[in-house]
């Protein structure tokens, strides 16, 4: 296999070069080096770690340039030889024409000794085609496949009753198909367009866990036709999933709508509506999600200021949930070299049945920045986050804070040093007494 990548990567490399020497330009780069591992403890801790292959390594191949005038490609890959392998491919014609693929091959870890493992690779391909101005084609193909093994769950292996068996098995052995298609008419403020989605789930291990499922939608967006600084846009979908064994199937029906009016360059307001329901066919059940969104937005020479509340209804058959949100902030910035941000939001869940475990929810965080540059190489800031959430019905609650401060320095023509220093407190009251936390966390990084 990895005899075959590498005799196709040659070819690439040469085909590439002819290509170019005919007409256009070549760039690339290319990077060997070699891991070594040196590991002990639990080594499934750390995800960092789960896609390390030890050995000789071809980091990275990567070409870029031009074919001819106005046509442009980019192949990129990363540790082609090893089991983590990555590529990516790009060829563009500005406004016309994009074509793109990608792969990805890694390995996930479950156990502390490494011996159960499963592997994923990834697969995806993009097509985007313009044949015209007012007109753009689209799709793309999506492959992900996973095999090897799983840790049993629950983890128990003797007992009276002997092993535990579980419904989900040993090991991984499934595919997920993915594609879209969509077509995209536009001119001006007005445009239309049509979008088909499709997945398919393959289990070799489980048929019964076999599905499928698409979504279609439309979306048109238009001025108003008596006020010319409004502008609407209207979303609607339609889709079904099932089980490829049994009867089970359920549908989604989702219907959007948002308006935005401007009437003069410093204001802008805009409704967002979203109504969703999901309907089991099997059970005959149904849920529905209504939502209104409402903001305001001022702008001026400095930043803008920005506000917005929100209600949100969940209907099922067996709780009624409300939910509250609101938001406000602003951003300024001055001379191009100082700029601040501040912005609060809010939520508040309400169980109107008084049904669900938690029951009512209140949550909210404030968030500062502030980001001075006193020479041009030169950056400086701090940054405050405060965040709370509340369940007042079972008197838990959850407050922290957080202070962190950054800065870079520059070297033109060479590259940077950055780093940044961020420290936490955090208080958890609980139904039995409660508990604090404190963190440091210093990172630097020279480029």
């Amino acid at each position: 296999m990895r005899r075959n990548m590498i005799a196709i990567l040659m070819v690439m490399l040469v085909g590439a070069h002819a290509a170019s020497a005919v007409a256009g330009t070549l760039n690339g780069r290319i990077k060997l080096g070699g891991v070594s591992l040196d590991e002990e403890g639990d080594l499934s801790a750390v995800q960092e770690t789960y896609n390390i292959h030890d050995g000789f390594s071809i980091s990275q191949i990567r070409l870029d340039g031009s074919l001819k005038p106005r046509q442009y490609f980019m192949l990129n890959l990363r540790e082609i030889n090893l089991d983590g392998r990555q590529g990516d491919f790009l060829y563009r014609v500005p406004g016309r024409f994009k074509l793109t693929a990608g792969y990805d091959q890694h390995r996930q870890v479950f156990d502390s000794e490494r011996a159960v493992n499963s592997e994923r690779k990834d697969m995806k391909f993009g097509l985007q085609y313009s044949p015209s101005k007012w007109m753009s084609l689209s799709g793309n193909l999506g492959y992900l496949m996973r095999e090897g093994e799983r840790l049993r769950y629950p983890m128990s292996t003797g007992g009276v009753l002997g092993p535990t068996t579980t419904a989900l098995g040993t090991e991984y052995d499934n595919v997920l198909l993915t594609g879209r298609i969509g077509a995209d008419l536009h001119k001006g403020r007005r445009g239309v367009a049509v979008t088909y989605r499709m997945s398919d789930y393959t289990d070799d291990l489980n048929s019964g866990a076999d599905r499928t499922g698409y979504v279609v939608s439309a979306r048109a967006y238009m001025p108003d036709f008596y006020y010319d600084k409004a502008t609407h846009l209207v979303r609607g979908a339609y889709g079904v999933r099932k089980l490829s064994e049994g009867d089970i199937e359920y549908t989604l029906a989702n219907f959007q709508y948002t308006g935005v009016v401007q009437p003069v360059d410093e204001f802008q307001f805009k409704y967002n509506f979203d109504a969703n329901r999901i309907d089991h066919e099997t059970t005959d059940l149904q849920t529905d999600r209504y939502q209104n969104n409402f903001d305001a937005t001022y702008f001026h020479k400095h930043g803008r200021v920005t506000g917005g509340y929100g209600y949100e209804m969940n209907d099922d058959d067996r709780t009624l949930t409300s939910y509250q949100s609101w938001r406000a902030g602003t951003a300024v910035r001055f001379a191009k070299k100082y700029s601040a941000r501040i912005d609060y939001s809010g939520r508040v869940k309400k169980d109107e049945e008084e049904l669900t475990l938690l029951k009512d929810v209140e949550a909210s965080r404030l968030r500062a920045r502030v980001q001075v540059e006193p020479l041009d190489d030169v950056l400086l800031g701090a940054g405050y986050v405060q965040r709370e959430r509340e369940y007042p019905d079972i008197d838990v609650k959850a407050e922290g804070d957080v202070l962190n401060l950054f800065w870079r320095y520059g070297l033109d023509g060479w590259g940077s040093f950055s780093g940044d220093y961020s420290f936490s407190t955090d208080e958890y009251t609980d139904l039995v007494a409660g508990f604090e936390t404190e963190s440091h966390v210093v990172t630097g990084r020279v480029d």
